[in-house]
């Protein structure tokens, strides 16, 4: 089947011309013209009426229009996945995200990620901030989402994308709930809880904090949390509807809301691919200056 053939039949009707598609397609109206009548030899169909200057389609030429049409685009769609497989330098992507993130806006990124690149591997680790800043294990990340403080490593490229609140919380049963105010020292006496790290990485946890205890998941962390088990720091909007039923408490502390930098953290020493600046990308516009 030729597919110019069929875009000439396309372009002709579309443009009013067989001359004007042939001025389009950069190639002389006679070869368009035979093209058009040999794909009625081989459809055994009359694609124009041969009355007037101008091509008008027959009725079978209507119907064969919106088939044609739909060919070639998924004949462009096609070439567009080629062009995109043959540009990625990998078919793999290792991204690392922040365990205090909400699950809700990392999935809009990654489905809308999916769309653009749908053969392209992901795969997703969500840690704690430090362990990510300090990732040694295999596979390494090309990409990561998550808090940092006022050191990193200087082997990563860091671009800012915005402020967010995370806050110190209690359930309301908890000792600290009913206190009108408290110190550092007084919160540090009870038991944290903390999303798990690795354990060759440096916490920011304070070296004072009596007990935690430390789980994978953050779900976990605010489910025992609510449970009276102890402290939790988290993302201030994760914890909110919690906060305004009154389930969990904000401690009464001067430092218990503070806002926390989220980057984008990625390394210098490797080239970043078109799938990989997609991500960035959309991690860009889904998160800068945004409130989160």
């Amino acid at each position: 089947m030729n597919l110019q053939a069929i875009q000439a039949f396309v372009l002709s009707h579309q443009l009013g011309s067989i001359s004007a598609a042939a001025k389009k397609m950069q190639k002389n109206r006679a070869q368009l013209s035979q093209w058009i009548s040999n794909l009625e030899i081989d459809w055994n169909v009359e694609l124009f009426t041969r009355s007037g200057h101008k091509p008008v389609l027959s009725e079978q030429g209507l119907k064969m229009l919106p088939l044609c049409e739909q060919l070639l685009s998924a004949k462009q769609h096609l070439n567009e996945q080629v062009e995109q497989i043959a540009n990625l330098d990998c078919l793999r992507l290792n991204l690392g995200v922040s365990a205090y993130l909400q699950d809700s806006a990392i999935a809009k990124v990654l489905s809308q990620f999916n769309q653009a690149y749908p053969q392209v591997d992901l795969h997703i680790y969500q840690r704690r901030d430090e362990q990510l800043l300090n990732w040694q294990q295999q596979p390494s990340l090309d990409l990561a989402v998550c808090f940092y403080r006022d050191a990193f490593p200087s082997q990563f490229t860091v671009e800012p994308l915005c402020e967010m609140p995370v806050v110190a919380v209690c359930s309301r049963t908890h000792q600290l709930a009913s206190a009108t105010s408290t110190t550092l020292q007084q919160v540090l006496s009870h038991t944290w809880i903390t999303v798990l790290s690795s354990t060759n990485t440096e916490l920011w946890d304070p070296d004072t904090v009596q007990r935690q205890i430390a789980v994978e998941h953050h779900s976990l962390a605010i489910e025992l949390c609510l449970r009276g088990v102890g402290v939790f720091v988290g993302q201030q909007q994760q914890l909110n509807p919690y906060i305004e039923t009154g389930e969990l408490v904000v401690l009464a502390h001067n430092d218990a809301i503070a806002n926390e930098q989220l980057g984008l953290i990625y390394s210098k020493q490797t080239t970043v691919s078109p799938a990989q600046q997609a991500l960035i990308n959309l991690c860009k516009a889904e998160f800068r200056n945004k409130p989160h």
